[in-house]
């Protein structure tokens, strides 16, 4: 079972990613750009939020993506990187953004879907920067946390110590 994390988007970060989520969802037309974490919650979106449950729909396209890893293992693949999946209407682009997160762009019939494609692979490549830059400072933000931890329990046990 994927051990899921918890991730601290600083506002800037986070701005940064609705930047880029903004721009994927102008040039491709697309009514929501979401990016999730593999759990399925929403970690930023674009789009008319009352147009749709994004809650759920990310915990569905989370659990869907899940569920193709699980094809690829099958089929001899180490996992698929972005699935497809079109409807009469309207289509969906969900792509792995490196092994934590997933970029979906919903869009209409008349987008092209080379067009996503494309765009969607280069903001997913920005996404990761960004992202991979939040999960160190989440790291150092940590480890701070635990130093300062094991400071003070070592200068309550040094107190003990040489108490009079």
């Amino acid at each position: 079972m994927e051990q899921l994390t918890n991730l601290v988007v600083s506002e800037s970060e986070l701005e940064h990613i609705a930047r880029i989520l903004g721009r994927l969802n102008t040039d491709t037309g697309a009514t929501h750009t979401i990016l999730l974490d593999k759990s399925g919650q929403v970690i930023s979106a674009q789009g008319d939020p009352s147009e749709r449950d994004l809650v759920a729909l990310g915990a569905l396209l989370a659990g869907a993506f899940s569920s193709s890893r699980q094809v690829a293992e099958i089929l001899g693949e180490r996992d698929f990187r972005s699935i497809l999946q079109q409807g009469v209407n309207e289509s969906i682009l969900t792509n792995l953004i490196g092994d934590h997160w997933l970029l979906v762009v919903i869009f209409e019939k008349q987008t092209h879907v080379g067009l996503v494609k494309i765009l969607a692979r280069k903001a997913s490549e920005e996404l990761e920067r960004v992202l991979d830059r939040v999960r160190q400072g989440n790291a150092q933000a940590r480890q701070q946390v635990v130093d300062v931890r094991f400071r003070s329990e070592v200068e309550d046990t040094i107190d003990l110590l040489f108490k009079d």
